[in-house]
Protein backbone atom coordinates (compact mmCIF):
# COMPACT_ATOMS: atom_id res chain seq x y z
CA UNK A 1 0.00 0.00 0.00
CA UNK A 2 1.54 3.29 -1.11
CA UNK A 3 1.18 6.64 0.68
CA UNK A 4 -1.72 7.76 -1.52
CA UNK A 5 -3.66 4.57 -0.83
CA UNK A 6 -2.89 4.86 2.89
CA UNK A 7 -4.25 8.41 3.04
CA UNK A 8 -7.37 7.39 1.12
CA UNK A 9 -8.01 4.51 3.52
CA UNK A 10 -7.63 6.85 6.51
CA UNK A 11 -10.05 9.34 4.96
CA UNK A 12 -12.66 6.71 4.12
CA UNK A 13 -12.50 4.47 7.15
CA UNK A 14 -11.44 6.65 10.05
CA UNK A 15 -12.32 10.28 9.31
CA UNK A 16 -15.61 10.13 11.24
CA UNK A 17 -15.57 9.91 15.01
CA UNK A 18 -17.61 6.85 15.90
CA UNK A 19 -18.02 4.82 19.04
CA UNK A 20 -15.70 1.82 18.63
CA UNK A 21 -17.65 -1.31 17.83
CA UNK A 22 -17.55 -4.55 19.77
CA UNK A 23 -15.23 -6.07 17.18
CA UNK A 24 -12.77 -3.18 17.27
CA UNK A 25 -12.63 -3.26 21.08
CA UNK A 26 -11.62 -6.93 20.93
CA UNK A 27 -8.30 -5.80 19.42
CA UNK A 28 -7.63 -3.92 22.68
CA UNK A 29 -8.38 -7.03 24.71
CA UNK A 30 -11.71 -5.54 25.80
CA UNK A 31 -15.06 -7.30 25.94
CA UNK A 32 -17.76 -4.65 25.59
CA UNK A 33 -20.91 -6.65 26.23
CA UNK A 34 -23.56 -3.91 26.24
CA UNK A 35 -24.71 -4.54 22.64
CA UNK A 36 -24.18 -8.29 22.88
CA UNK A 37 -25.58 -9.61 26.17
CA UNK A 38 -28.34 -10.55 26.55
CA UNK A 39 -28.84 -11.72 22.98
CA UNK A 40 -30.98 -9.13 21.18
CA UNK A 41 -34.64 -10.12 21.00
CA UNK A 42 -37.07 -9.16 18.28
CA UNK A 43 -40.04 -7.10 19.40
CA UNK A 44 -42.97 -9.55 19.84
CA UNK A 45 -45.27 -7.45 17.64
CA UNK A 46 -42.62 -7.28 14.90
CA UNK A 47 -41.96 -10.99 15.20
CA UNK A 48 -45.65 -11.79 14.80
CA UNK A 49 -45.83 -9.72 11.60
CA UNK A 50 -42.53 -11.17 10.37
CA UNK A 51 -43.55 -14.79 10.97
CA UNK A 52 -46.81 -14.32 9.06
CA UNK A 53 -44.91 -12.75 6.18
CA UNK A 54 -42.31 -15.52 6.13
CA UNK A 55 -45.06 -18.09 5.71
CA UNK A 56 -46.08 -16.27 2.54
CA UNK A 57 -42.47 -16.17 1.33
CA UNK A 58 -42.19 -19.92 1.88
CA UNK A 59 -45.45 -20.51 0.01
CA UNK A 60 -44.18 -18.43 -2.91
CA UNK A 61 -40.97 -20.46 -3.00
CA UNK A 62 -42.81 -23.78 -2.89
CA UNK A 63 -45.38 -22.90 -5.53
CA UNK A 64 -43.44 -20.77 -8.02
CA UNK A 65 -39.67 -21.22 -7.80
CA UNK A 66 -38.08 -24.11 -9.67
CA UNK A 67 -34.40 -23.74 -8.83
CA UNK A 68 -33.20 -26.41 -11.26
CA UNK A 69 -35.12 -24.86 -14.17
CA UNK A 70 -33.83 -21.40 -13.27
CA UNK A 71 -30.27 -22.73 -13.27
CA UNK A 72 -30.73 -24.78 -16.45
CA UNK A 73 -32.40 -21.98 -18.42
CA UNK A 74 -30.26 -19.24 -16.84
CA UNK A 75 -33.34 -17.17 -16.19
CA UNK A 76 -35.64 -16.17 -13.34
CA UNK A 77 -39.16 -16.08 -14.83
CA UNK A 78 -40.83 -12.69 -14.94
CA UNK A 79 -43.77 -14.24 -13.08
CA UNK A 80 -41.50 -14.94 -10.09
CA UNK A 81 -40.15 -11.38 -10.13
CA UNK A 82 -43.69 -10.02 -10.34
CA UNK A 83 -44.79 -12.19 -7.41
CA UNK A 84 -41.83 -11.08 -5.30
CA UNK A 85 -42.79 -7.48 -6.02
CA UNK A 86 -46.49 -8.02 -5.33
CA UNK A 87 -45.76 -9.73 -2.01
CA UNK A 88 -43.47 -6.89 -0.97
CA UNK A 89 -40.19 -8.83 -0.81
CA UNK A 90 -38.50 -6.34 -3.16
CA UNK A 91 -39.32 -3.46 -0.81
CA UNK A 92 -39.12 -5.10 2.61
CA UNK A 93 -36.64 -2.64 4.11
CA UNK A 94 -38.01 0.47 2.38
CA UNK A 95 -40.01 2.61 4.86
CA UNK A 96 -43.77 2.63 4.46
CA UNK A 97 -43.82 6.32 3.56
CA UNK A 98 -41.91 5.43 0.39
CA UNK A 99 -44.12 2.48 -0.52
CA UNK A 100 -42.22 -0.32 1.19
CA UNK A 101 -43.10 -2.68 4.03
CA UNK A 102 -40.83 -0.97 6.56
CA UNK A 103 -39.67 -4.28 8.00
CA UNK A 104 -36.56 -4.95 10.05
CA UNK A 105 -33.18 -6.22 8.95
CA UNK A 106 -33.98 -9.32 11.00
CA UNK A 107 -37.11 -9.90 8.89
CA UNK A 108 -35.22 -9.31 5.66
CA UNK A 109 -32.45 -11.73 6.64
CA UNK A 110 -35.00 -14.43 7.48
CA UNK A 111 -36.74 -13.88 4.12
CA UNK A 112 -33.57 -14.17 2.04
CA UNK A 113 -32.60 -17.19 4.13
CA UNK A 114 -35.80 -18.89 2.92
CA UNK A 115 -35.11 -17.82 -0.66
CA UNK A 116 -31.54 -19.08 -0.52
CA UNK A 117 -32.63 -22.42 0.86
CA UNK A 118 -34.75 -22.78 -2.28
CA UNK A 119 -32.71 -21.00 -4.98
CA UNK A 120 -29.39 -19.18 -4.76
CA UNK A 121 -29.99 -17.24 -7.98
CA UNK A 122 -33.28 -15.80 -6.75
CA UNK A 123 -31.74 -14.82 -3.41
CA UNK A 124 -28.88 -13.10 -5.24
CA UNK A 125 -31.32 -11.24 -7.49
CA UNK A 126 -33.22 -9.93 -4.46
CA UNK A 127 -30.02 -8.94 -2.65
CA UNK A 128 -28.60 -7.15 -5.69
CA UNK A 129 -31.85 -5.18 -5.92
CA UNK A 130 -32.41 -4.44 -2.23
CA UNK A 131 -29.25 -4.94 -0.18
CA UNK A 132 -27.02 -2.87 -2.46
CA UNK A 133 -28.97 -1.64 -5.51
CA UNK A 134 -31.52 0.59 -3.80
CA UNK A 135 -29.80 0.80 -0.42
CA UNK A 136 -27.63 3.71 -1.58
CA UNK A 137 -30.75 5.79 -2.32
CA UNK A 138 -32.26 4.82 1.02
CA UNK A 139 -29.13 5.83 2.94
CA UNK A 140 -27.76 8.75 0.94
CA UNK A 141 -30.59 9.99 -1.28
CA UNK A 142 -32.21 13.40 -0.99
CA UNK A 143 -35.87 13.53 -0.09
CA UNK A 144 -36.66 14.22 -3.74
CA UNK A 145 -34.61 11.22 -4.90
CA UNK A 146 -36.27 8.93 -2.35
CA UNK A 147 -39.78 10.00 -3.37
CA UNK A 148 -38.95 9.54 -7.04
CA UNK A 149 -37.19 6.19 -6.96
CA UNK A 150 -38.16 4.18 -3.89
CA UNK A 151 -41.92 3.61 -4.50
CA UNK A 152 -41.51 1.91 -7.91
CA UNK A 153 -38.47 0.01 -6.59
CA UNK A 154 -40.50 -1.23 -3.61
CA UNK A 155 -43.25 -2.54 -5.91
CA UNK A 156 -40.80 -4.17 -8.32
CA UNK A 157 -41.94 -1.92 -11.16
CA UNK A 158 -38.30 -0.84 -11.35
CA UNK A 159 -35.36 -3.07 -10.47
CA UNK A 160 -32.11 -1.76 -9.03
CA UNK A 161 -28.44 -2.54 -9.60
CA UNK A 162 -25.13 -1.40 -8.14
CA UNK A 163 -22.40 -0.87 -10.75
CA UNK A 164 -18.87 -0.59 -9.40
CA UNK A 165 -16.58 -3.28 -10.83
CA UNK A 166 -14.52 -2.57 -13.97
CA UNK A 167 -11.92 -4.48 -16.01
CA UNK A 168 -9.11 -2.85 -13.98
CA UNK A 169 -10.93 -2.32 -10.69
CA UNK A 170 -12.23 -5.24 -8.65
CA UNK A 171 -11.55 -5.36 -4.92
CA UNK A 172 -9.49 -2.19 -5.47
CA UNK A 173 -12.56 0.03 -5.76
CA UNK A 174 -10.46 3.20 -5.76
CA UNK A 175 -8.91 2.12 -9.08
CA UNK A 176 -12.02 2.69 -11.21
CA UNK A 177 -11.45 4.49 -14.52
CA UNK A 178 -15.00 5.46 -15.52
CA UNK A 179 -14.99 9.25 -15.62
CA UNK A 180 -17.62 11.96 -15.20
CA UNK A 181 -17.11 15.54 -16.45
CA UNK A 182 -19.52 18.32 -15.57
CA UNK A 183 -21.10 20.32 -18.41
CA UNK A 184 -22.32 23.55 -16.80
CA UNK A 185 -24.12 24.68 -19.96
CA UNK A 186 -26.49 21.68 -19.75
CA UNK A 187 -26.23 21.10 -15.98
CA UNK A 188 -25.33 17.46 -16.62
CA UNK A 189 -22.47 15.10 -15.94
CA UNK A 190 -21.08 13.39 -19.03
CA UNK A 191 -19.91 9.88 -18.17
CA UNK A 192 -17.58 7.64 -20.17
CA UNK A 193 -16.31 4.21 -19.21
CA UNK A 194 -17.11 0.52 -18.88
CA UNK A 195 -18.46 -1.64 -16.09
CA UNK A 196 -18.37 -5.39 -15.82
CA UNK A 197 -20.20 -8.07 -13.85
CA UNK A 198 -23.10 -5.87 -12.77
CA UNK A 199 -25.82 -8.10 -11.31
CA UNK A 200 -29.24 -7.01 -12.61
CA UNK A 201 -27.37 -4.61 -14.92
CA UNK A 202 -29.40 -5.39 -18.04
CA UNK A 203 -32.81 -5.53 -16.32
CA UNK A 204 -32.47 -2.63 -13.87
CA UNK A 205 -34.45 0.55 -14.30
CA UNK A 206 -32.11 2.39 -11.93
CA UNK A 207 -28.40 1.81 -11.36
CA UNK A 208 -26.06 3.31 -8.80
CA UNK A 209 -22.91 3.92 -10.86
CA UNK A 210 -19.50 4.94 -9.53
CA UNK A 211 -17.35 7.32 -11.59
CA UNK A 212 -14.34 9.55 -10.99
CA UNK A 213 -14.64 13.31 -11.33
CA UNK A 214 -12.66 16.43 -10.44
CA UNK A 215 -13.66 17.80 -7.04
CA UNK A 216 -12.58 20.95 -5.20
CA UNK A 217 -10.92 20.04 -1.89
CA UNK A 218 -8.93 22.00 0.72
CA UNK A 219 -5.84 20.56 -0.99
CA UNK A 220 -6.97 21.80 -4.42
CA UNK A 221 -8.72 19.99 -7.27
CA UNK A 222 -8.51 16.20 -6.87
CA UNK A 223 -9.94 13.14 -8.57
CA UNK A 224 -12.65 11.67 -6.35
CA UNK A 225 -15.26 8.97 -6.87
CA UNK A 226 -18.90 10.05 -6.96
CA UNK A 227 -22.12 8.01 -7.05
CA UNK A 228 -24.64 8.71 -9.83
CA UNK A 229 -28.19 7.48 -10.35
CA UNK A 230 -28.38 6.21 -13.92
CA UNK A 231 -31.28 4.92 -16.03
CA UNK A 232 -30.92 2.75 -19.14
CA UNK A 233 -32.88 5.23 -21.29
CA UNK A 234 -30.10 7.82 -21.01
CA UNK A 235 -28.42 8.30 -24.41
CA UNK A 236 -25.00 6.66 -24.34
CA UNK A 237 -26.03 3.83 -21.99
CA UNK A 238 -25.03 0.60 -23.69
CA UNK A 239 -25.40 -3.05 -22.70
CA UNK A 240 -22.39 -4.93 -24.05
CA UNK A 241 -23.54 -8.31 -22.77
CA UNK A 242 -26.90 -8.66 -20.98
CA UNK A 243 -26.31 -12.07 -19.41
CA UNK A 244 -22.81 -13.47 -19.13
CA UNK A 245 -22.43 -17.25 -18.88
CA UNK A 246 -21.41 -18.08 -15.32
CA UNK A 247 -20.31 -21.07 -13.25
CA UNK A 248 -23.09 -20.56 -10.72
CA UNK A 249 -25.94 -18.22 -9.80
CA UNK A 250 -26.88 -18.74 -13.44
CA UNK A 251 -30.42 -17.46 -13.08
CA UNK A 252 -29.24 -13.99 -12.12
CA UNK A 253 -28.44 -11.61 -14.96
CA UNK A 254 -24.84 -10.39 -14.85
CA UNK A 255 -24.10 -7.72 -17.44
CA UNK A 256 -21.22 -5.81 -18.97
CA UNK A 257 -22.05 -2.14 -19.58
CA UNK A 258 -20.54 0.84 -21.40
CA UNK A 259 -21.19 4.56 -21.11
CA UNK A 260 -20.41 6.75 -24.13
CA UNK A 261 -20.89 10.46 -23.42
CA UNK A 262 -23.86 9.48 -21.28
CA UNK A 263 -25.52 12.61 -19.91
CA UNK A 264 -26.67 12.33 -16.29
CA UNK A 265 -28.61 15.26 -14.77
CA UNK A 266 -26.89 17.03 -11.88
CA UNK A 267 -29.93 16.14 -9.76
CA UNK A 268 -28.91 12.47 -10.08
CA UNK A 269 -25.71 12.86 -8.07
CA UNK A 270 -26.16 10.57 -5.04
CA UNK A 271 -24.57 11.81 -1.84
CA UNK A 272 -21.83 14.45 -1.80
CA UNK A 273 -19.52 15.04 -4.74
CA UNK A 274 -16.45 12.93 -4.18
CA UNK A 275 -18.25 10.80 -1.59
CA UNK A 276 -18.79 7.78 -3.80
CA UNK A 277 -16.43 5.42 -2.02
CA UNK A 278 -18.12 6.23 1.27
CA UNK A 279 -21.46 5.37 -0.35
CA UNK A 280 -19.93 2.16 -1.68
CA UNK A 281 -18.37 1.01 1.59
CA UNK A 282 -21.50 1.76 3.60
CA UNK A 283 -23.78 -0.09 1.19
CA UNK A 284 -21.47 -3.10 1.16
CA UNK A 285 -21.70 -3.32 4.96
CA UNK A 286 -25.41 -4.03 4.53
CA UNK A 287 -24.80 -6.41 1.64
CA UNK A 288 -22.31 -8.42 3.66
CA UNK A 289 -24.82 -8.75 6.49
CA UNK A 290 -27.28 -10.46 4.15
CA UNK A 291 -24.46 -12.70 2.88
CA UNK A 292 -24.67 -14.30 6.30
CA UNK A 293 -28.39 -14.93 5.86
CA UNK A 294 -28.13 -16.43 2.36
CA UNK A 295 -25.28 -18.71 3.40
CA UNK A 296 -27.22 -19.79 6.49
CA UNK A 297 -30.28 -20.62 4.40
CA UNK A 298 -28.32 -22.88 2.05
CA UNK A 299 -26.51 -24.47 4.98
CA UNK A 300 -29.78 -25.34 6.73
CA UNK A 301 -30.97 -27.27 3.71
CA UNK A 302 -27.65 -29.10 3.34
CA UNK A 303 -27.27 -30.06 7.00
CA UNK A 304 -30.82 -31.39 7.10
CA UNK A 305 -30.23 -33.52 3.99
CA UNK A 306 -26.86 -34.78 5.27
CA UNK A 307 -28.30 -35.86 8.62
CA UNK A 308 -31.20 -37.72 7.02
CA UNK A 309 -28.92 -39.50 4.55
CA UNK A 310 -26.36 -40.45 7.21
CA UNK A 311 -29.18 -41.97 9.26
CA UNK A 312 -30.93 -43.87 6.49
CA UNK A 313 -28.11 -44.94 4.16
CA UNK A 314 -26.52 -48.30 5.10
CA UNK A 315 -23.09 -49.53 4.08
CA UNK A 316 -21.26 -52.55 5.54
CA UNK A 317 -24.50 -53.47 7.36
CA UNK A 318 -24.58 -50.26 9.38
CA UNK A 319 -25.79 -46.68 8.90
CA UNK A 320 -23.28 -44.17 7.53
CA UNK A 321 -23.84 -42.06 10.61
CA UNK A 322 -22.30 -44.76 12.79
CA UNK A 323 -18.82 -44.23 11.29
CA UNK A 324 -16.58 -41.86 13.21
CA UNK A 325 -15.48 -39.80 10.21
CA UNK A 326 -19.11 -39.22 9.25
CA UNK A 327 -19.98 -38.43 12.87
CA UNK A 328 -17.35 -35.71 12.83
CA UNK A 329 -18.82 -34.18 9.69
CA UNK A 330 -22.36 -34.20 11.10
CA UNK A 331 -21.28 -32.71 14.42
CA UNK A 332 -19.06 -30.03 12.87
CA UNK A 333 -21.55 -28.90 10.23
CA UNK A 334 -24.30 -28.67 12.88
CA UNK A 335 -22.08 -26.62 15.17
CA UNK A 336 -21.00 -24.31 12.36
CA UNK A 337 -24.59 -23.84 11.26
CA UNK A 338 -25.54 -22.75 14.77
CA UNK A 339 -22.65 -20.27 14.74
CA UNK A 340 -23.58 -18.97 11.28
CA UNK A 341 -27.16 -18.28 12.33
CA UNK A 342 -26.14 -16.77 15.68
CA UNK A 343 -23.61 -14.42 14.08
CA UNK A 344 -26.06 -13.39 11.35
CA UNK A 345 -28.82 -12.58 13.84
CA UNK A 346 -26.45 -10.62 16.05
CA UNK A 347 -25.05 -8.59 13.15
CA UNK A 348 -28.53 -7.90 11.77
CA UNK A 349 -29.55 -6.62 15.19
CA UNK A 350 -26.87 -3.92 14.95
CA UNK A 351 -28.73 -2.54 11.93
CA UNK A 352 -32.11 -2.68 13.65
CA UNK A 353 -30.76 -1.00 16.80
CA UNK A 354 -28.99 1.71 14.79
CA UNK A 355 -25.55 0.73 16.08
CA UNK A 356 -23.23 3.31 14.57
CA UNK A 357 -20.40 1.10 13.37
CA UNK A 358 -20.67 -2.54 12.30
CA UNK A 359 -18.20 -2.47 9.41
CA UNK A 360 -15.78 -4.93 10.98
CA UNK A 361 -18.52 -7.26 12.18
CA UNK A 362 -20.20 -7.44 8.76
CA UNK A 363 -16.85 -8.20 7.13
CA UNK A 364 -16.17 -10.99 9.63
CA UNK A 365 -19.68 -12.37 9.10
CA UNK A 366 -19.27 -12.45 5.32
CA UNK A 367 -15.96 -14.33 5.44
CA UNK A 368 -17.00 -16.74 8.18
CA UNK A 369 -20.36 -17.70 6.68
CA UNK A 370 -19.14 -18.07 3.10
CA UNK A 371 -16.17 -20.21 4.17
CA UNK A 372 -18.39 -22.29 6.46
CA UNK A 373 -20.99 -22.91 3.76
CA UNK A 374 -18.29 -24.09 1.36
CA UNK A 375 -17.07 -26.63 3.93
CA UNK A 376 -20.64 -27.76 4.66
CA UNK A 377 -21.27 -28.34 0.96
CA UNK A 378 -18.08 -30.36 0.71
CA UNK A 379 -19.00 -32.53 3.69
CA UNK A 380 -22.58 -33.02 2.48
CA UNK A 381 -21.34 -34.19 -0.90
CA UNK A 382 -18.88 -36.57 0.76
CA UNK A 383 -21.65 -38.06 2.87
CA UNK A 384 -23.82 -38.54 -0.23
CA UNK A 385 -20.84 -39.91 -2.15
CA UNK A 386 -21.45 -40.65 -5.83
CA UNK A 387 -25.10 -39.59 -5.58
CA UNK A 388 -23.98 -35.98 -5.06
CA UNK A 389 -22.19 -35.93 -8.42
CA UNK A 390 -25.34 -36.17 -10.51
CA UNK A 391 -27.82 -33.47 -11.39
CA UNK A 392 -30.88 -35.21 -9.97
CA UNK A 393 -29.67 -33.83 -6.63
CA UNK A 394 -29.19 -30.06 -6.09
CA UNK A 395 -25.75 -30.31 -4.54
CA UNK A 396 -23.66 -29.62 -7.64
CA UNK A 397 -25.81 -26.55 -8.36
CA UNK A 398 -25.49 -25.36 -4.78
CA UNK A 399 -21.74 -25.90 -4.92
CA UNK A 400 -21.46 -23.79 -8.07
CA UNK A 401 -23.68 -21.10 -6.56
CA UNK A 402 -21.72 -20.99 -3.30
CA UNK A 403 -18.44 -20.33 -5.07
CA UNK A 404 -19.47 -16.73 -5.68
CA UNK A 405 -19.87 -16.03 -1.97
CA UNK A 406 -16.12 -16.13 -1.40
CA UNK A 407 -15.46 -13.72 -4.28
CA UNK A 408 -18.36 -11.24 -4.40
CA UNK A 409 -18.39 -7.97 -2.43
CA UNK A 410 -14.71 -8.35 -1.64
CA UNK A 411 -12.83 -11.64 -1.99
CA UNK A 412 -12.32 -13.43 1.30
CA UNK A 413 -8.56 -12.99 1.05
CA UNK A 414 -8.94 -9.22 0.66
CA UNK A 415 -11.49 -9.18 3.47
CA UNK A 416 -9.18 -11.08 5.81
CA UNK A 417 -6.43 -8.51 5.24
CA UNK A 418 -9.06 -5.79 5.72
CA UNK A 419 -10.26 -7.25 9.03
CA UNK A 420 -6.74 -7.51 10.38
CA UNK A 421 -5.63 -4.06 9.23
CA UNK A 422 -8.77 -2.14 10.21
CA UNK A 423 -9.01 -3.88 13.57
CA UNK A 424 -5.40 -3.10 14.47
CA UNK A 425 -5.42 0.50 13.27
CA UNK A 426 -6.87 2.03 16.45
CA UNK A 427 -4.51 -0.03 18.60
CA UNK A 428 -1.62 1.31 16.54
CA UNK A 429 -2.79 4.90 17.05
CA UNK A 430 -3.09 4.32 20.80
CA UNK A 431 0.44 2.89 20.89
CA UNK A 432 1.68 5.93 18.96
CA UNK A 433 0.06 8.29 21.49
CA UNK A 434 1.59 6.28 24.31
CA UNK A 435 5.06 6.52 22.77
CA UNK A 436 4.70 10.28 22.28
CA UNK A 437 3.52 10.63 25.87
CA UNK A 438 6.54 8.72 27.16
CA UNK A 439 8.82 11.01 25.19
CA UNK A 440 7.10 14.11 26.68
CA UNK A 441 5.70 12.80 30.00
CA UNK A 442 5.05 16.15 31.65
CA UNK A 443 3.53 18.03 28.71
CA UNK A 444 1.32 15.08 27.71
CA UNK A 445 0.68 13.49 31.11
CA UNK A 446 -3.12 13.28 30.83
CA UNK A 447 -3.04 11.86 27.30
CA UNK A 448 -0.30 9.43 28.38
CA UNK A 449 -2.47 8.01 31.16
CA UNK A 450 -5.47 7.78 28.83
CA UNK A 451 -3.42 6.07 26.10
CA UNK A 452 -1.93 3.53 28.51
CA UNK A 453 -5.38 2.62 29.76
CA UNK A 454 -6.66 2.28 26.19
CA UNK A 455 -3.69 0.37 24.80
CA UNK A 456 -3.03 -1.88 27.76
CA UNK A 457 -6.45 -2.54 29.20
CA UNK A 458 -5.95 -6.24 28.56
CA UNK A 459 -3.93 -7.15 31.65
CA UNK A 460 -7.03 -8.59 33.31
CA UNK A 461 -9.25 -11.31 31.89
CA UNK A 462 -12.51 -9.66 30.83
CA UNK A 463 -15.80 -10.90 32.21
CA UNK A 464 -18.16 -12.59 29.78
CA UNK A 465 -21.54 -12.00 31.49
CA UNK A 466 -23.28 -15.32 30.95
CA UNK A 467 -26.08 -16.24 33.35
CA UNK A 468 -26.17 -20.00 32.81
CA UNK A 469 -23.93 -22.21 34.94
CA UNK A 470 -23.73 -24.70 32.08
CA UNK A 471 -21.68 -22.17 30.08
CA UNK A 472 -19.23 -21.11 32.78
CA UNK A 473 -16.29 -23.02 31.28
CA UNK A 474 -16.87 -21.56 27.81
CA UNK A 475 -17.28 -18.03 29.19
CA UNK A 476 -13.97 -18.24 31.04
CA UNK A 477 -12.28 -19.69 27.96
CA UNK A 478 -13.58 -16.86 25.81
CA UNK A 479 -12.42 -14.23 28.29
CA UNK A 480 -8.95 -15.76 28.41
CA UNK A 481 -8.65 -15.66 24.65
CA UNK A 482 -9.87 -12.08 24.42
CA UNK A 483 -7.05 -11.17 26.80
CA UNK A 484 -4.50 -13.20 24.81
CA UNK A 485 -5.65 -11.52 21.61
CA UNK A 486 -5.36 -8.09 23.23
CA UNK A 487 -1.77 -8.87 24.20
CA UNK A 488 -0.81 -10.33 20.82
CA UNK A 489 -2.04 -7.38 18.73
CA UNK A 490 0.20 -4.62 20.17
CA UNK A 491 3.17 -7.01 20.21
CA UNK A 492 2.68 -7.57 16.50
CA UNK A 493 2.39 -3.84 15.85
CA UNK A 494 5.53 -3.09 17.83
CA UNK A 495 7.40 -5.69 15.81
CA UNK A 496 6.20 -4.71 12.33
CA UNK A 497 4.97 -1.12 12.79
CA UNK A 498 3.40 0.24 9.60
CA UNK A 499 4.77 -2.63 7.50
CA UNK A 500 2.15 -4.90 9.10
CA UNK A 501 -0.16 -3.73 6.28
CA UNK A 502 1.98 -5.68 3.81
CA UNK A 503 2.34 -8.76 6.01
CA UNK A 504 -0.81 -10.49 4.89
CA UNK A 505 -0.05 -13.90 6.39
CA UNK A 506 0.02 -12.31 9.83
CA UNK A 507 -3.09 -10.26 9.06
CA UNK A 508 -4.80 -13.52 8.08
CA UNK A 509 -4.01 -15.02 11.50
CA UNK A 510 -5.28 -11.91 13.25
CA UNK A 511 -8.50 -12.09 11.20
CA UNK A 512 -8.93 -15.79 12.01
CA UNK A 513 -8.60 -15.08 15.73
CA UNK A 514 -10.94 -12.06 15.56
CA UNK A 515 -13.60 -14.07 13.71
CA UNK A 516 -13.31 -16.86 16.24
CA UNK A 517 -13.84 -14.42 19.10
CA UNK A 518 -16.79 -12.70 17.43
CA UNK A 519 -18.62 -15.86 16.37
CA UNK A 520 -18.02 -17.62 19.71
CA UNK A 521 -19.41 -14.52 21.44
CA UNK A 522 -22.54 -14.62 19.28
CA UNK A 523 -22.98 -18.32 20.04
CA UNK A 524 -22.57 -17.92 23.80
CA UNK A 525 -24.89 -14.93 23.97
CA UNK A 526 -27.60 -16.71 22.00
CA UNK A 527 -27.47 -20.03 23.85
CA UNK A 528 -27.30 -18.23 27.21
CA UNK A 529 -30.48 -16.33 26.40
CA UNK A 530 -32.16 -19.52 25.17
CA UNK A 531 -31.30 -21.32 28.39
CA UNK A 532 -32.74 -18.45 30.43
CA UNK A 533 -35.95 -18.54 28.41
CA UNK A 534 -36.44 -22.29 28.95
CA UNK A 535 -35.53 -22.23 32.64
CA UNK A 536 -32.93 -23.97 34.86
CA UNK A 537 -34.01 -27.50 33.91
CA UNK A 538 -32.92 -26.90 30.33
CA UNK A 539 -29.27 -26.79 31.41
CA UNK A 540 -29.22 -30.39 32.62
CA UNK A 541 -32.04 -32.17 30.79
CA UNK A 542 -30.86 -34.10 27.75
CA UNK A 543 -34.44 -34.22 26.51
CA UNK A 544 -35.07 -30.49 26.76
CA UNK A 545 -36.14 -28.52 23.70
CA UNK A 546 -32.70 -26.96 23.36
CA UNK A 547 -30.41 -29.82 24.34
CA UNK A 548 -29.07 -29.99 20.78
CA UNK A 549 -28.57 -26.22 20.69
CA UNK A 550 -26.52 -26.40 23.86
CA UNK A 551 -24.39 -29.23 22.47
CA UNK A 552 -23.85 -27.37 19.18
CA UNK A 553 -22.86 -24.22 21.05
CA UNK A 554 -20.39 -26.01 23.28
CA UNK A 555 -18.78 -27.85 20.38
CA UNK A 556 -18.51 -24.66 18.32
CA UNK A 557 -16.76 -22.90 21.20
CA UNK A 558 -14.23 -25.74 21.35
CA UNK A 559 -13.62 -25.44 17.60
CA UNK A 560 -13.35 -21.65 17.74
CA UNK A 561 -10.99 -21.72 20.72
CA UNK A 562 -8.70 -24.16 18.92
CA UNK A 563 -8.69 -21.94 15.82
CA UNK A 564 -7.90 -18.87 17.92
CA UNK A 565 -5.10 -20.62 19.80
CA UNK A 566 -3.51 -21.91 16.60
CA UNK A 567 -3.71 -18.48 14.98
CA UNK A 568 -2.05 -16.75 17.94
CA UNK A 569 0.68 -19.39 18.16
CA UNK A 570 1.31 -18.92 14.45
CA UNK A 571 2.05 -15.22 14.98
CA UNK A 572 5.34 -16.28 16.57
CA UNK A 573 5.94 -19.78 15.24
CA UNK A 574 5.65 -19.88 11.45
CA UNK A 575 7.60 -20.35 8.23
CA UNK A 576 6.09 -17.41 6.34
CA UNK A 577 9.42 -16.27 4.92
CA UNK A 578 9.98 -19.68 3.31
CA UNK A 579 6.47 -19.67 1.81
CA UNK A 580 6.86 -16.22 0.28
CA UNK A 581 10.39 -16.91 -0.92
CA UNK A 582 9.36 -20.11 -2.68
CA UNK A 583 6.39 -18.39 -4.31
CA UNK A 584 8.61 -15.58 -5.61
CA UNK A 585 11.03 -18.15 -6.97
CA UNK A 586 8.22 -19.97 -8.80
CA UNK A 587 6.55 -16.86 -10.22
CA UNK A 588 9.69 -14.83 -10.84
CA UNK A 589 8.16 -11.87 -8.99
CA UNK A 590 10.69 -9.82 -7.07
Amino acid sequence: MDEKQRKLAEELLFSEKKEPSFGKRLFFGKFDSHNIFPFPEVDPADKYITDKFLVQVQQLCDSQIDADAIDREANIPQSVIDSLGALGVLGMTIPKEYGGLGMTQYAYCKAVEILSRKCGSTALFVNAHQSVGLKAVLLFGTEEQKKRWLPPLARGELLAAFSLTEPNAGSDAAGIETRAVFDASKNVWRINGTKQWTTNGAIAGMLTVMAKCSVETPQGVQDKITAFLVTPDMPGFKILNPALEKVGMRGSKTANLAFENMEVPAANVLGPLGGGLKVCLTVLDYGRTTFGATCTGSAKYLVNRAIKHASSRYQFNRPLGSFALVKKKIAFMSAYLYAMESSTLLTASFVDRNVEDFMLESAMLKVFCSDSLWNIIYDTMQIFGGRSFFTDEPFERMMRDARLNMIGEGSNEVMRAFIGAVGMRDVGMALKDTLEGIQSPIRKFSSLISSIREAFGHFTIPLVPIRSAALKLEAVGLGQRVRSFGIAVPKLLIKYRESIIENQLQLDRIATAAMGLYTATAVLSRIDSELQRFGPAAETSLSSAISNDLAWAKLYCQIAFENIDNALIGLKDNFDADIESLSDKITGIV
